[in-house]
């Protein structure tokens, strides 16, 4: 690939994971209901829940309104329940999995230190770009990610919410390089929209089995599966 001036990054499922991660709070609470249910049957759901928020995020975007935040909630029990037969009463479990604070439960993603060490010793710009709260930034201080970064857009801050290709234009003006000099690693179709709309090719590192790419996404530039082979792929 052409080596870029800068890699910038996604956050969750990226460079830090929740553990237990939420489809393995779902699947724990749906078993107590559906005994016979399987995993797979649940990471299914959970693609289906996150192409569902890429496609109202976007919406948001375009239209400037909000949804509600328990409308957002009552959507994304709509698609579990469906997908996987639940009953009404499991849906006061599902409404605690997906208010619970991960914040204290991230986990730093295999290889992401290793990764990072290696990108800052080509003399790479970093940065980071995600749709999050500003609370995640003390957990990448903890984690001691946040020294590799010298721009981090957190969408909350600036009120830009991927796909918006703006919110990547702005971390590359932090860093003085154009998108097309730059990289975004991430793990959502919708990055992958994000990022062609900004004109930034894309590395995409999916965590779920059954995320597709919408077909009027297209296909990413370069497919990982370990945020090591970032490296090999800038030595191509």
């Amino acid at each position: 690939m052409k080596a870029p001036k800068c890699v910038l990054f996604d956050i969750d499922n990226t460079l830090l994971m929740k553990r237990p991660s939420i489809p393995e709070k779902v699947y724990e609470t749906a078993k107590q209901f559906l005994p016979e249910l399987a995993f797979e049957d649940v990471e299914r759901s959970y693609a289906k829940s996150e192409l569902w928020q890429g496609e109202q995020i976007q919406k948001e975007n375009e239209t400037g309104v909000r949804m509600p935040d328990e409308e957002y909630l009552q959507n994304i029990f709509g698609i579990y329940r469906e997908a996987l037969g639940l009953p009404e009463e499991a849906l006061e479990g599902l409404r605690d999995v997906f208010m619970h604070n991960y914040f204290m439960e991230y986990e730093l993603v295999p290889g992401a230190v290793e990764t990072l060490e290696r990108l800052k010793s080509r003399g790479l710009k970093l940065g980071i770009v995600s749709n999050n709260t500003p609370k995640v930034r003390a957990k990448l201080a903890e984690l001691g990610l946040d020294k590799f970064f010298e721009s981090v857009v957190i969408s909350e801050e600036v009120d830009l919410y991927k796909p918006d290709p703006a919110i990547l234009e702005l971390a590359c003006e932090q860093l003085g390089a154009a998108p097309g000099d730059s990289v975004y690693v991430g793990d959502h179709p919708f990055d992958i929209l994000c990022a062609h709309a900004a004109n930034m090719p894309v590395i995409w590192r999916p965590v779920n089995p059954y995320m597709a790419v919408p077909d009027h996404i297209g296909p990413p530039e370069h497919k990982i599966g370990t945020l090591t082979e970032i490296v090999e792929l800038l030595d191509n």
